[in-house]
């Protein structure tokens, strides 16, 4: 059979299918009045200094009570029940099947400029950050730097593609970014990056969700 190579073939796009394995993510959430006024009672009654049972190279961090689970049963459940339904149920234990979720721990962190907290992960199926107070803006922090890769005072979080190329997403954290949360899998790895002058600290409270075993 003789081809005619002067031919062009002009229906490739319509034979051809784009296939995107799934994947998970996380969520964002804007905490309203009410939620953000609980979580700063929560802080001005903070409790034991945990600062060296955590990743972060920062001043101080203290741990905090959620008394009667109100932000757990009111916030955190629901985001729980929304990972699962646009993602997947990652606390899923053949053994615990059905068991509930439980607000393990959570605590707020004061850093200072130059302090970071550098990549890591966390304990348990869940876990949140949430900004209350940025002094920095990330545009001012990075104006003025030939680099291709602008990270001062960033969140970033570390995950790999269908390569295994280790990607990165990075959150460019300033005054608009207050009252947000980050709802992601614990084990998703992040880290924050340190910001620059500036004497006002950047506040922030993270937590992590464990399946409850003794339910």
């Amino acid at each position: 059979m003789n081809y005619n190579l002067s031919s062009t073939i002009e229906d490739v796009g319509t034979r051809t299918m784009c296939r995107m394995p799934s994947n998970l993510g996380w969520l964002e959430y804007k905490l309203n009045q009410k939620e953000l006024d609980y979580v700063w009672s929560c802080i001005e009654n903070k409790k034991n200094n945990t600062t060296s049972n955590l990743a972060g190279n920062i001043g101080s961090s203290y741990t905090l009570e959620d008394t009667g689970d109100w932000f757990f049963n009111n916030s955190i459940l629901p985001l729980c029940e929304i990972y699962n339904k646009n993602f997947k149920n990652v606390g899923v234990i053949p053994v615990l099947d059905g068991h509930p979720y439980c607000l393990n721990t959570w605590w707020v962190n004061y850093q200072k400029q130059y302090e970071f907290n550098p990549l890591h992960d966390h304990s348990g199926v869940y876990s949140f950050v949430i900004w209350l107070k940025i002094p920095v803006e990330f545009e001012k922090q990075n104006e003025g730097y030939d680099t291709n890769t602008p990270v001062k005072s960033a969140f970033q979080f570390n995950y790999t593609n269908i390569l295994g190329e280790i990607c990165t997403f990075n959150y460019p954290t300033g005054k608009n970014f207050e009252g947000m949360m980050l709802f992601f899998p614990s084990k998703l790895r992040h880290q924050v990056y340190p910001f620059y002058n500036c004497d006002e600290e950047r506040i922030s409270v993270s937590g992590n969700v464990l399946v409850n075993e003794y339910m």
